[in-house]
C-alpha cells in the first residue's frame, strides 16, 4: 500500500461493518476548501446510507446480492421454495475475530451450514461496495479507477493476519494495493471529532465555547460498534496531529452481545425449541431478520435503570414465528406471571427486564474502561467520545456517565450521526494520513536468534554447541516493545543475516509477537505471526549478507531488504506474510 497521491481526485471510504455496511466520499477540489464537505451513499429506496452486510450467492456462484437486495431476494426464493442451493451469508465480519490464526484457505459456513473460502465472501461484499460507487460517481463526474483511492475502516484492535486479510479480500475486489488504504476506526472517528465544533473551552469567568479540539486537549475513543469495542486515546499536538497516548485497546463486547441477550429473554418466554428453530429453520429467515431489526431499533431505546420511569413499558412487535409461538404452554404461563402483555402481535415488556441483555456487553466495557481511566497516562484526560452505531444505546451512554461522575473534568462526547464519525473520519484520514503523528504499539514484535549461553541466564533445554562455543537458541530479539511509541514510516529496526542456503533463492524469517508487558526472552514464550519474506539472486550465499528493514507504527508493518554480495548491493522485494 502507498501514501495517497495528488493524482487521486477523490477518497472513498468503506465503512465494513458486522451489522451495516457503507461508504462516504469526498473530492480534492472541495476537501481543500472544506474538509467536512463529506457525501454519505444511498441506496434505492432506503432512507439509511448504510446497508446490512447480507450477502446472497445462486448455487455457481456467478451471481452475488448484497445489503438489501440480497435479504429480498432471499425472502423470495424462501416463499418459493427454491433456496437450496443458494447460500446466504449475515454477520460475517465476526469470523475475522477468531482466535485460530486466519489463513488464504479459510472457509465460513453459510445459513444452511456449507463452507464456502472467506475471501470469496469478503471480497464479493467489498467489490458490491465499490461497484455501487462507481456506477453512482459515473453519473455525475467522468471518473477513472486509478483517480479514487480507496480506505476501508478495521478495527484498530484486530491482528495483523486479519489486516491481511482484508488487504487481500480488497485485491481480490479488484481494488490495485498501491490505491488502498486501511483506518483505524477509533482513529478515524478521532480524526472527524477534531475536525468538528465540539471540545468545550473553559475560561474562568466565562461561558463554555464550542471550537475544534485546540493543542494539548487529551481524548478518548469509544469505537462502539455491533462486533467489537475499540478504544484509542490521542493528544491534540500544535502542528493539529494527534499523538496516541496508550495503544489500542478493546475486545468482542459490540451489539451483537446485546443482540444475544434479547435471544436468551425470548427463550425463557418461548422455549428453547421455538427460538432454536427461529435461528436455525431457514424458512424462518423473514421472521428472524425482522426480529433482528426490531431488537435493534429497541436497543437504542432501552434507557439504564437511573432514567427509567415507572412503568416504564417497552412494546416489541412479535415476528410471524413467535406470533405462533405465543400459543405455547411456557408462554402462557409466563402471561400469567403478569410481567408481560400480549396486544395485537405485540409484547409490553418492563424496561428493568430487557436490562438484563445488555449486562455482559456493558458490564465489560466498564470494566475496561475504569481500567484506561486509571492509567498514569490518561491521568488529564479532558474528553471521552463515543462513536459507532453501539454509540447511540441510551443503556451504554448512561454506563459511561456513572464511571465520568468520579471524574467531573471529563467532557462526554457523543457526535450527531456519531455511527457515520467514523467513515467520515475514514475519508479526511485518506487525504492525510500524516495527521495520525504517533500510534503505541499493542504488541512486542521480534525474530528468534542465539546469543552466547549464560549458564545463570538461559535454560539448559535450549542450549547447543554451534562453531565451538555454547549457545542459546530461540532468543526472542526485541524490534518494538508493547506500548512502545511509534512513529508512521520513521520508527524501524534493522537486521542484518547470512542467508539459509537450503532454501537458495527463496528466504523466510519467523516473525513473532508477546501480549506481555515486558518482552519473554524466548519465542518459545510468544506466538509465531507471520513471515518476512524476500529473495537472494542466485549467487555465492557464503559471501552474502541480508539487511532486513522493519518499519513500523503505521496500520500496517513494512519491511525493505538490502542484499550485500560479491556483485555489490541490491534492493530486493520484501513483504510480510501474516497468513
Amino acid at each position: 500500500m502507498s501514501e495517497t497521491s495528488i493524482n487521486e481526485i477523490i477518497i472513498v471510504a468503506i465503512d465494513f461493518g458486522t451489522t451495516f455496511s457503507g461508504y462516504a466520499y469526498s473530492y480534492r477540489e472541495e476537501y481543500l476548501r472544506d474538509p467536512l464537505q463529506i457525501y454519505s451513499n444511498r441506496w434505492d429506496g432506503q432512507i439509511l446510507p448504510q446497508a446490512p452486510t447480507v450477502l446472497l450467492f445462486n448455487s455457481e456462484k456467478t451471481e452475488s446480492y448484497f445489503g438489501f437486495e440480497a435479504e429480498e431476494k432471499y425472502d423470495g426464493l424462501i416463499k418459493r421454495k427454491e433456496h437450496k442451493d443458494w447460500r446466504y451469508f449475515r454477520r460475517f465480519k465476526m469470523d475475522l475475530n477468531r482466535e485460530k490464526k486466519l489463513t488464504r484457505k479459510m472457509t465460513i459456513k453459510d445459513a444452511q451450514g456449507r463452507k464456502m473460502p472467506a475471501l470469496e465472501v469478503f471480497a464479493a461484499a467489498i467489490k458490491h461496495l465499490k461497484n455501487h460507487f462507481m456506477e453512482q460517481a459515473k453519473l455525475r463526474v467522468k471518473l477513472q479507477e486509478h483517480e479514487v483511492r480507496w480506505v476501508i475502516t478495521v478495527p484498530a484492535i484486530w491482528s495483523d493476519d486479519a489486516k491481511e486479510f482484508m488487504v487481500e479480500a480488497a485485491k481480490m475486489a479488484e481494488i490495485k494495493e498501491d490505491k488502498l488504504s486501511l483506518a483505524y476506526e477509533p482513529e478515524a472517528a478521532a480524526i472527524y471529532c477534531k475536525h468538528i465544533r465540539l471540545a468545550k473551552l473553559r475560561e474562568p469567568g466565562k461561558d463554555a465555547t464550542i471550537q475544534p479540539f485546540p493543542p494539548g486537549l487529551k481524548f478518548l475513543v469509544l469505537d462502539l460498534g455491533g462486533g467489537t469495542v475499540d478504544i484509542s486515546a490521542h493528544e491534540v499536538q500544535e502542528d493539529g496531529t494527534l499523538k496516541a497516548l496508550t495503544e489500542p485497546s478493546g475486545g468482542k463486547w459490540g451489539g451483537t452481545l446485546v443482540d444475544d441477550g434479547f435471544l436468551e429473554i425470548f427463550e425463557g418466554l418461548f422455549g428453547a425449541d421455538i427460538m432454536t428453530g427461529l435461528k436455525r429453520d431457514i424458512e424462518q429467515a423473514e421472521s428472524k431478520r425482522e426480529l433482528d431489526a426490531e431488537i435493534e431499533m429497541k436497543k437504542r431505546t432501552i434507557v439504564g435503570k437511573s432514567n427509567a420511569k415507572a412503568n416504564n413499558v417497552i412494546s416489541i412487535k412479535l415476528p410471524f414465528a413467535l406470533r405462533e409461538g405465543t400459543k405455547s404452554a411456557q408462554f402462557e404461563s409466563a402471561l400469567e406471571s403478569g410481567t408481560y402483555e400480549l396486544i395485537q402481535g405485540k409484547l409490553l415488556i418492563d424496561n428493568s427486564i430487557l436490562l438484563s441483555a445488555f449486562e455482559n456487553s456493558v458490564s465489560k466495557i466498564v470494566e475496561h474502561f475504569n481500567i484506561l481511566l486509571g492509567k498514569t497516562e490518561l491521568e488529564r484526560l479532558d474528553a471521552v467520545v463515543m462513536a459507532g452505531g453501539f454509540s447511540d444505546s441510551k443503556v451504554v451512554q448512561e454506563a459511561i456517565k456513572d464511571v465520568l461522575k468520579n471524574y467531573p473534568k471529563v467532557d462526554l462526547i457523543i457526535p450527531e450521526n456519531s455511527a457515520s464519525a467514523i467513515v467520515h473520519g475514514a475519508v479526511l484520514y485518506g487525504f492525510n494520513p500524516s495527521v495520525i503523528s504517533t500510534r503505541k504499539s499493542k504488541y512486542s514484535y521480534g525474530i528468534s536468534t542465539s546469543a552466547p549461553f549464560v549458564e545463570e541466564l538461559h535454560p539448559l533445554s535450549h542450549g547447543v554447541q554451534r562453531d565451538g562455543s555454547n549457545k542459546c537458541e530461540d532468543i526472542f530479539k526485541v524490534f518494538v516493545k508493547k506500548g512502545e511509541e511509534v512513529i508512521p514510516g520513521q520508527t524501524t529496526a534493522t537486521h542484518t543475516f547470512n542467508p539459509s542456503p537450503l532454501t537458495r533463492e527463496n528466504q523466510t524469517i519467523e516473525v513473532y509477537k508477546s501480549e506481555e508487558d515486558v518482552p519473554p526472552m524466548l519465542v518459545t514464550e510468544c506466538q509465531k505471526v507471520g513471515l518476512v519474506c524476500f529473495t537472494v539472486p542466485n549467487g555465492d550465499f557464503d559471501a552474502t549478507t541480508v539487511k532486513v528493514e522493519m518499519k513500523f507504527g503505521g496500520t500496517q508493518m513494512t519491511v525493505s531488504a538490502v542484499v550485500n554480495g560479491p556483485n555489490g548491493s541490491k534492493s530486493v522485494k520484501a513483504f510480510f506474510d501474516w497468513l
